[in-house]
């Protein structure tokens, strides 16, 4: 008798590390999951504190569009997806400077590529919007 199939779960980097205004969020490549199964995803922040920060969470299957599931920041608040509500939690951690996605009880239906991405905000007294920089 064969195992049952695994859950694959795609974990990318965005180009390693997606950096603005020199914050890097910083995700493992790849995870597999058996259906179920819990797990927690990591980002991890460099350049800015988890605490001064919006992280949102967003979600790609294969073929599909991206799709937003929810943010957190901490000391702030969180949110999730209706859809999602009993699936997954958003938690911080200060000390590591460290947002996580927690799941549980996912399904085939819900093998995709999970991002982690920093809102980049306006100030008022910024002469012009934040742009992706290269890393330096």
């Amino acid at each position: 008798m064969t195992p049952a199939p695994l859950l694959l779960l795609l974990m990318m980097m965005m180009s390693a590390t997606t950096c603005v205004h020199g914050v890097e969020l910083i995700q493992p490549n790849r995870m597999d999951v058996k259906p179920g199964q819990s797990f927690s995803i990591s980002c991890r922040l460099s350049g800015q504190t988890v605490s001064d920060a919006y992280i949102n969470w967003i979600r790609q299957s294969a073929g599909g569009a991206m799709a937003w599931i929810g943010w957190i920041r901490e000391g702030e608040g969180k949110g999730t997806i209706d859809s999602l509500k009993t699936k997954i939690s958003f938690s911080a951690d200060t000390g590591s400077n460290t947002v996580f996605l927690q799941a549980q009880n996912f399904q085939a239906e819900d093998t995709a590529v999970y991002y982690c991405t920093r809102h980049a905000r306006q100030y008022k007294h910024s002469a012009s919007p934040y742009k992706n920089l290269p890393c330096s």
